[in-house]
């Protein structure tokens, strides 16, 4: 009988739009097929300190929309500390849910984190979000590929915050791209693509809501071609893209004048 393929995730700290790809991943993850060694949980946007990342936040959002973001992570946390049995909204409550260990890692290049991660032996190392570039002594872990999630087309759509980018470009669907992984940000080869229709959404919460779920179902289906032996792989033309960088006040000053809400 094949042993299920074994794969360790890697993602960052996020009570918003994380949780919502790890319950639909882990409600559809064939249990006798797919093995999840760990979930690994970076500092969110890279940021260790909670006013640079506020900062760095405020800076996109505004005096508007930043209040409410905050509101939002203040209920989260509150939920988190006094409904610790009942409530799910992070990913360390999804993964404990579900059985799979979970861990806080500073730096997932460390030698020290990477000893701990090749003794576990896993077929794939995923990202999902994760916040800090993956080194070649990391990549070099896993037996077949490591590979990220990418809510965008590539390589047009590198770089961050891609669905932002391409409601921003007024694009009328938002792509989906898994490829393996380099020591280049969003660039390898192609293993899936999919792209999903706005269908009118108006709102960028929404819209990377929407982009989670259908990144977790491309995942999934990925995971079964890896344990089917099927998986296909398209060489990338990394020339032909171009990188985004984190969008600041006047791309979303923009965005909200061609109709678009951030929340």
């Amino acid at each position: 009988m094949t042993p299920p393929l074994s794969l360790h995730i890697v993602t960052e700290e996020d009570p918003f739009y994380i949780p919502v790809f790890f319950r639909e991943f882990f409600a559809g993850l064939p249990r006798d097929r797919v093995v999840v060694t760990g979930v690994d949980i970076t500092p969110p946007l890279n940021q260790t300190r909670p006013l640079a990342l506020a900062r760095k936040l405020y800076a996109f959002y505004g005096p508007v929309d930043f209040p409410r973001l905050a509101l939002g992570y203040a209920l989260a946390k509150a939920k988190d500390a006094l409904l610790p049995a009942a409530w799910t909204g992070t990913v360390r409550r999804l993964a404990a849910r579900h059985g799979v260990p979970s861990r806080v890692v500073a730096d997932v290049n460390a030698p020290s984190y990477v000893r701990a991660l090749r003794a576990l032996a896993p077929d794939l190392l995923v990202s999902v979000a994760a916040s800090q570039i993956f080194r070649t002594e990391l990549l070099s872990v896993p037996r077949l590929d490591a590979i990220n999630v990418h809510t965008g087309p590539l390589p047009q759509y590198r770089g961050m915050l891609p669905v932002f980018w391409q409601m921003y470009d007024g694009r009328a669907s938002i792509g989906v791209t898994i490829h393996t992984m380099t020591e280049r940000i969003d660039v390898g080869e192609i293993l899936l693509r999919r792209d999903v229709a706005l269908g009118g959404v108006q709102s960028l919460d929404a819209a990377i809501r929407t982009m989670k779920r259908q990144g977790a179902q491309a995942l999934l289906e990925l995971l079964a071609r890896y344990a089917d032996g099927a998986v296909s792989r398209t060489a990338m033309d990394a020339a032909g893209g171009a990188y985004r960088s984190f969008p600041r006040r006047e791309h979303a000053v923009a965005f909200r004048r061609r109709g678009y809400q951030l929340l």
